[in-house]
């Protein structure tokens, strides 16, 4: 069995066209509902989208719900997620993936694979194309077959899948706790006040940026900043065994 582990961002559409085009067999895609998604009808419709491109290639979706979404898991912790204190990916998405794993795959023979490439990754970081016993996957093997992918073949794979390239991160978490401004100009009204709603309970603010304190004024900053669009924000954290961003 191969299970793609991605978020239906470029990298999850880009996999799902490359195990199409490679023939692969017994191939299932999974993606962890994080309870806390973007809530843009283009989300939305990248989610629906993406769905149907794997299941119209004869290929098994499950949609997985994070054992806490993000707001609760919040709530509980009575505090937010950081850049520099990262426990957000295990909990929403490593604990739910890997239940799911036991259940299907009580030996221990399913492959996973990642939708992590060379292009995505800060220039310091070395990808390698097989783990033969990773500590994230009940020591199961994990394949990113993408790894050394050129970025013009990368992109080119989104549209030989019939998409165009989004060029940020999926928004499987909207914001994430790594979200660069232009990810925070792209919240809508809906993401902001949920946060907002989190960050009078906690009585915290989730991003603190040049003076900048609560949801609505560091959104306010973001649209003020310039938007470029950096590679290497992919490769962060916590997230990177869980293809977030992905």
């Amino acid at each position: 069995m191969n299970i793609i582990f991605g978020n239906y961002g470029d990298g999850t559409i880009a996999l799902i066209q490359w195990a199409h085009e490679n023939a692969l067999q017994e191939v299932v895609v999974c993606h962890i509902d994080t309870g806390f998604a973007s809530t843009s009808d283009e989300w939305q419709h990248q989610l629906k989208k993406g769905i149907a491109l794997a299941q119209s290639y004869g290929f098994e979706t499950k949609v997985l719900p994070a054992v806490m979404t993000w707001p609760e898991l919040v709530l509980k912790r009575k505090t937010f997620p950081s850049a520099q204190f990262q426990w957000c990916a295990g909990w929403l998405k490593g604990m739910a993936f890997l239940e799911y794993l036991d259940e299907i795959d009580v030996s221990c023979l399913a492959t996973i694979l990642l939708p992590k490439h060379v292009t995505h990754v800060r220039g310091d970081v070395v990808l390698q194309e097989w783990e033969s016993h990773s500590p994230h996957f009940g020591d199961r093997r994990v394949w990113q077959p993408l790894y050394n992918l050129s970025s013009d073949h990368f992109y080119e794979l989104i549209r030989r899948a019939g998409f165009s390239p989004l060029y940020h991160r999926s928004l499987e978490c909207a914001p994430c706790i790594h979200s660069t401004p232009a990810d925070l100009s792209r919240l809508t009204l809906g993401d902001q006040n949920r946060v907002a709603v989190l960050e009078h309970s906690l009585k915290q603010s989730l991003f603190v940026v040049d003076g900048a304190q609560g949801i609505t004024a560091v959104v306010e900053w973001a649209q003020n900043q310039p938007l470029k669009h950096d590679k290497s924000d992919y490769h962060l954290g916590c997230g990177t065994p869980f293809a977030c961003g992905e």
